[in-house]
């Protein structure tokens, strides 16, 4: 239940009393049948299972189409130079942080013992889908936060349901720092702040995507201490972790840091899978202004830090720091950065896929906008690539029918999920005339 303000009233998820407790990574959930949630979660890490092999059955069989397993080769020659006493960073280029390497050396050993590659990926998989079945788990409890125990199961059935996203949790390493995102989240509307800042840590040092929410979280903590308090606390765990997991490579090759941020974040080329390549080819092609790409790449970049600080400015200004409202910040943040970049690879959607489905959970139209999302993000990989497009080109030349059609399906895919993140959070004029008078009057408050 809601009051007039659009906040849960706790009463509305109350299940049967009296029953111990559950507890999830240190996790309570007093109050609520744990009977209940336990066989919510059961039936949730059921389906998020089924859903992997109805995936890849239907690739491989129905559709004809093929399980990426690029990435799986560079993950085992990453694990192989390692094996030969190579240094990763110093003897060999890696394009992740270093906690990447867990899932690769877990997988690694095994297949080294049984002289067998295929039981590398299959291990590899594994993990992956029970890193899954953590975010699963992660957006129920929640989901508990912000609705009731049917609203937040029905938030998690989307996740687990969610096709498209299952196909890259078979073929990409992104459900493991995905899910370590989500417990920092979870963490945080628990009111476990140091677990969360912990957690954001770690999945920072697994693929640099999950520090998009630290301002957040920090903003979020906030408001019973100062946001100077707030800042010392990520510091102290924050540089520790560092010197750990940096020192090192830095002492024997003190040019890591610039090499690695130049071969991992810094890309020439633009996708033609991007909302940038998409808006450039209007420009360009279809409107002959002859805007350069690098340019329409460069706004896109200014619009990605405009919002990003205008989203800051609303979490800093915030009074109510509801775990909704941390959701719907994490959301568009994570969304604008994934929107405004020139690369794209499509299982970056794992990165924002579990906020829409908290967020649309109780809206009709949300939940069937984003199945269809899931469709386009379906289709787009693996079943259209190598047909209508390749990361660098459209397949059809400029101007004709294929290429007209390729650019429709492209405009087609970034629109659904801009009306998807609208729906999911739901923003007004009202909301907009709030964050106003509220940075006005932070603002005067400030010395």
């Amino acid at each position: 239940m809601r009051n007039p303000s659009g906040s849960v009233i706790n009463s509305g998820r109350m299940g049967v009393r009296g029953t111990p407790g559950f507890s999830f990574f240190g996790i309570s959930c007093d109050g609520i049948d744990s009977d209940l949630i336990k066989r919510h979660i059961f039936y949730l890490a059921l389906l998020s299972v089924l859903t992997k092999f109805i995936i890849f059955f239907t690739t491989t069989f129905i559709f004809h189409s093929f399980i990426d397993y690029f990435d799986f080769q560079y993950y085992l020659q990453s694990a192989n130079n390692i094996a030969q006493g190579q240094i990763p960073y110093v003897s060999f280029g890696f394009d992740y942080p270093p906690l990447a390497f867990i899932p690769i050396i877990l997988a690694f050993i095994p297949a080294v013992l049984l002289n067998n590659a295929g039981i590398f990926v299959l291990l590899f998989q594994v993990q992956m889908v029970i890193c899954d079945i953590v975010i699963v788990i992660c957006v129920y409890l929640i989901g508990l936060k912000l609705y009731t125990e049917k609203t937040a199961f029905t938030g998690a059935l989307l996740y687990a349901t969610a096709f498209s996203a299952a196909y890259f949790v078979l073929t990409k390493y992104d459900a493991f720092p995905t899910s370590i995102l989500m417990l920092a989240v979870l963490f945080s509307v628990y009111n476990k702040k140091v677990q969360g800042y912990l957690a954001i840590v770690i999945g920072f040092f697994v693929k640099i995507f999950p520090v998009i929410a630290l301002p957040f979280m920090v903003l979020y903590h906030a408001k019973p201490a100062s946001l100077k308090q707030e800042i010392v606390s990520i510091l102290k765990i924050g540089i520790p972790v560092s010197v750990i997991l940096i020192l090192p490579f830095l002492i024997l090759k003190p040019e890591i840091l610039l090499s690695y941020f130049s071969g991992s974040l810094v890309r020439t080329d633009v996708y033609v899978n991007t909302a940038t390549n998409t808006l450039y080819a209007y420009l360009h092609d279809v409107f002959n202004l002859g805007i350069p790409a690098t340019v329409v790449s460069n706004i896109m970049y200014l619009i990605m830090g405009l919002v990003l600080l205008l989203l800051a400015a609303a979490a800093w200004v915030d009074p109510k720091k509801e775990p909704r409202h941390l959701v719907k910040f994490l959301l568009m943040a994570i969304f604008t950065v994934v929107f405004c970049l020139k690369y794209h690879s499509p299982q970056y959607i794992i990165w924002f896929t579990p906020f829409v489905c908290l967020l649309v959970a109780d809206s009709l139209s949300g939940v069937i906008l984003f199945y269809g999302t899931q469709v386009l993000t379906y289709l787009e990989f693996p079943l259209l690539f190598g047909t209508l497009y390749v990361n660098g080109e459209y397949l059809s030349p400029a101007g004709s029918y294929g290429w007209y059609f390729a650019l429709f399906f492209f405009t087609l895919v970034y629109a659904a999920y801009i009306v998807l993140v609208y729906l999911a959070v739901k923003p007004s004029m009202a909301h907009i005339k709030k964050f106003r008078s509220n940075f006005e009057t932070a603002i005067r408050k400030k010395p």
